[in-house]
């Protein structure tokens, strides 16, 4: 059984800590052929309305092509011959909504402050929840 409607691609940005140069980096992934759905919760307290806003990300395991899902415990344990070869949802990933052609180097132009002031639809993975056949990611 495949994902809703699939109206969307995504780039993910895995987050990984190299430890001969000391710093985290990033691991771009795009994904074609998601559903991404805009999600309002609305809560009343002490007579106020909160609203709060989160994204629902679903996604069909044969949807990724040339790599392949590992979880996040092992993603961290790759050396950088095999990372390539693999993606994750991590709580903390940067996701995107469209295809972009952008490479996280933590230096300006190209820091995560750079992505988020550049593009739109950029979002935060809160949590992953594996069904048969997909992923529900939701992110904020």
């Amino acid at each position: 059984m495949g994902v809703l409607i699939k109206n969307t691609d995504i780039t993910i940005y895995n987050k990984y800590y190299d430890i001969a140069n000391d710093v985290d980096k990033y691991q771009r992934t795009v994904i074609r052929g998601i559903n991404w759905q805009g999600k309002r919760n609305a809560v009343v307290s002490d007579g106020s309305l909160n609203l709060d806003y989160s994204i629902l990300i679903f996604v069909d395991i044969t949807t990724v092509e040339n790599k392949q899902y590992i979880s996040p415990k092992q993603f961290n344990k790759l050396t950088d011959e095999q990372r390539p070869n693999y993606f994750t949802f991590s709580i903390g990933d940067k996701i995107v909504k469209g295809k972009i052609d952008f490479e996280i180097t933590g230096i300006r132009p190209n820091s995560i402050a750079d992505l988020e002031n550049n593009f739109d639809d950029v979002v935060t993975t809160l949590g992953v929840t594996p069904w048969a056949g997909h992923w529900e990611v939701e992110a904020k």
